[in-house]
């Protein structure tokens, strides 16, 4: 039995036009207070639901966003969804969110359903992408926000902060304090801009005009890989001063470890991570990283979005909003 609660069912409770409902719906201002305020009370008590595709077509707008990211489980992504939903919220504005699993054959299957179902935007994780995506957004005629990382050609415009120079300045700061032998510790699976730039970083420090002794450990992005790295590091013929991590997930691994073997840090050997996620400022020593305003920058690309469908073509095609090396126990040396 269809018990399918319909605009004309709205309509005859509040005994009123079907054309009146429509306009309380579609917020008109060709409405009484009362009647307004009746009509409401009646959806509410009816339960009814409108029919969004019907209203898309007609307006040519799905008030949706779609957002694809790498990962659902990763407080990196959810910190920048959140600051792009506390925006599209307060234009009635939705998200719909896929995950790419850093695969590109999945992330071209993401961008295409979303498409099929007519977003008004698309937001989408990093500044590499292969030739099929990058084609089928550019000629998608929609806004589309690159985030996390910078680039010179972004598909329509980037919000993001350079992972190349945040690990410059991070790799700086530990020859600063005086660390001569120093490696790097990337991932072995989930490639992608945000981890190549900081291993790039990394490499360009230590090869240009520096005294550094540095190499590359691979692991998996985990805190069992981070113990991992820290292993590998102890059993070479090299006395590692300090271990880079790409990610803190890592870099936390690699602390516990040394809790485990009872290795002093940073004093036996030192540890620094990127992200600045909750449990950096919590472990004991407390962790080194990079920090960036990722609600900030969720923010920053819904806005971008907002005024492009506003019709506001002013905004900058390229926004860096930053980071900051922040410095903890985990590497100063007393």
């Amino acid at each position: 039995m269809d018990s399918t609660v319909r605009l004309s069912d709205v309509a005859k409770r509040a005994e009123v036009g079907v054309g009146t409902v429509s306009r309380v719906l579609n917020g008109s201002a060709k409405v009484s207070a009362a009647t307004r305020q009746k009509v409401r009370a009646i959806i509410d008590e009816l339960g009814y639901v409108p029919n969004e595709v019907a209203r898309s077509l007609a307006a040519n707008r799905t008030r949706l966003v779609a957002a694809i990211i790498p990962v659902i489980g990763y407080t990196q992504h959810a910190e920048i969804l959140q600051g792009m939903a506390d925006v599209l919220h307060k234009h009635d504005m939705m998200l719909m969110i896929g995950a790419s699993g850093y695969s590109d054959q999945v992330e071209l299957q993401a961008v295409k359903a979303f498409l099929a179902r007519r977003p008004d935007a698309i937001y989408i994780t990093g500044v590499r992408h292969t030739e099929a995506v990058r084609t089928i957004l550019q000629q998608s005629g929609i806004p589309v926000v690159e985030g996390s990382n910078l680039t010179d050609s972004p598909i329509d415009a980037v919000v993001g902060y350079s992972n190349f120079d945040a690990s410059v300045d991070l790799t700086r700061l530990l020859i600063a304090r005086g660390y001569r032998r120093v490696w790097h510790v990337t991932v072995t699976k989930d490639f992608n801009d945000r981890i190549d730039d900081r291993l790039a970083g990394f490499r360009w420090v230590t090869s240009t005009g520096t005294e550094v002794e540095a190499d590359v450990i691979r692991c998996e992005n985990s805190f069992d890989g981070g113990a991992e790295a820290v292993r590998l590091a102890l059993a070479s013929n090299i006395n590692v001063e300090a271990l880079t991590f790409a990610t803190d997930v890592m870099a936390v691994g690699g602390l516990l470890e040394c809790q485990r073997r009872g290795i002093n840090v940073p004093e036996q050997l030192a540890i620094a991570g990127f992200d600045d996620l909750p449990i950096a400022a919590s472990t004991n020593p407390s962790l080194t990283t990079v920090k960036v305003d990722r609600v900030g920058l969720g923010r920053r690309a819904a806005e971008i979005i907002v005024n492009r469908l506003q019709g506001n073509h002013t905004y900058s095609q390229i926004v860096d909003v930053g980071f900051q090396v922040v410095e903890r126990d985990s590497t100063r040396r007393p």
